[in-house]
């Protein structure tokens, strides 16, 4: 699988996580207005789509330096910032991933086989956490990806 079939793969992914988010609040509003009552797990189905959907999105802007940035410099003076600001921006990228893999990793290894479990879904905490780290991990390598290319010379993203 090539890193475009893998990015697409991440987005469809993403986006139905966010359809699902979406989708759970907006039946739970319906069922409250008509029925006058909550729909049991719907605050963690919502959370959890909705983050999980944001981390898939994650390792794609990172590799593809799609991810939100300030370029008041870069527009000011192109020739002169643009190539300094996305290579900090990419390391920076890198960092973060790095160490959020690292943290997220060091908590997975903790809480495995461990009894917890989310309150509404009884979702296994670690088998979350593990999921948390490889969305991390994926970031971690999509970063390091887009400092290969910066580093080349290669893919502009204007």
């Amino acid at each position: 699988m090539n890193l475009e079939t893998w990015a697409r793969a991440s987005l469809i992914l993403a986006a139905t996580c966010f359809l699902i988010g979406a989708s759970a609040t907006v039946v739970d509003v319906l069922v409250r207005a008509v029925a006058n009552r909550n729909l049991p797990g719907v605050i963690e189905i919502t959370t959890l789509s909705i983050g999980l959907g944001a981390l898939l999105s994650m390792p794609v802007c990172y590799m593809n330096d799609t991810h939100v940035t300030a370029r008041l410099l870069s527009e000011l003076r192109p020739g002169l910032f643009q190539r300094p600001l996305r290579a900090f921006s990419a390391v920076f990228a890198l960092i973060f991933a790095g160490i959020m893999a690292a943290i997220m990793g060091h908590f997975a290894i903790g809480k495995l086989g461990g009894p917890e479990t989310t309150s509404d879904l009884q979702i296994r905490m670690d088998v979350l956490q593990v999921v948390v780290f490889l969305t991390f991990l994926a970031a971690f390598l999509a970063a390091l990806v887009r400092i290969l290319r910066l580093v080349r010379g290669g893919q502009s993203n204007d």
